[in-house]
């Protein structure tokens, strides 16, 4: 009998829509069971560490020493972290959040087109995934908080005042858990698109086979 894996997906904060986010997110990961959470009380809660990984998707401001503790011991241990844009704006004040996510949200540029530059077409969840260009909010992102970043693709906004392409979709490890963030999916459209939904679906696979 397959076991189905199961997903804590946290959002929270000042998203609208959340119900057709939440329903958008069951669509794309159609193979696991996904529990919405928006109260991070679940984190103080022991019953987080039956999930096999997890999902943030929220620009969250407040979490307590437990929480946080629990959180990385949770990635720590092999079930990895999946984060969706706002997640790299959350917890501001617990640096060691920043280590475990590899870089630290400083700055957005307002919704456009801009292009997205596959860098690495070698990894399982970029492979064969071709250069596109795509309609949301760029974030800009400090990545000297983590280390071992590997970065998969990249954003080229073609502005003159940050000319560099900003990274947009990497990994890294954390312990033994594996680390995704993809800064796309600002607006719940964003998780129509075939490209995003294709890279979310891969990302939460890689992360889970990690898992022992």
């Amino acid at each position: 009998m397959k076991i189905i894996k199961r997903i804590l997906l946290f959002q929270r904060s000042r998203y609208l829509f959340r119900d057709k986010i939440y329903a958008s997110f069951k669509n794309i990961l159609c193979d696991y069971i996904v529990d919405k959470y928006e109260d991070a009380k679940i984190f103080s809660d022991r019953d987080f560490f039956e999930y096999d990984t997890t999902i943030f998707f929220t620009p969250f401001d407040e979490f307590t020493e437990e929480q946080e503790k629990n959180l990385l011991d949770f990635v720590a241990s092999g079930k990895g972290f999946v984060g969706i844009h706002g997640a790299s704006a959350s917890f501001k004040s617990l640096p060691k959040y920043y280590e475990m996510l590899g870089g630290r949200f400083i700055g957005y540029k307002k919704v456009r087109d801009f292009d997205i530059k596959i860098v690495d077409k070698n990894h399982p969840i970029t492979q064969g995934l071709e250069d596109f260009i795509f309609k949301d909010e760029l974030y800009r992102h400090d990545l000297s908080t983590g280390k071992d970043v590997h970065i998969l693709a990249e954003a080229d906004y073609h502005d003159e005042t940050h000319p560099k392409p900003e990274p947009i979709v990497w990994t890294k490890t954390y312990g033994k858990g594996r680390i995704f963030f993809c800064a796309l999916g600002h607006k719940p459209k964003s998780l129509k698109e075939e490209k995003l939904q294709t890279i979310i679906k891969r990302a939460v696979k890689w992360v889970l086979e990690g898992h022992q």
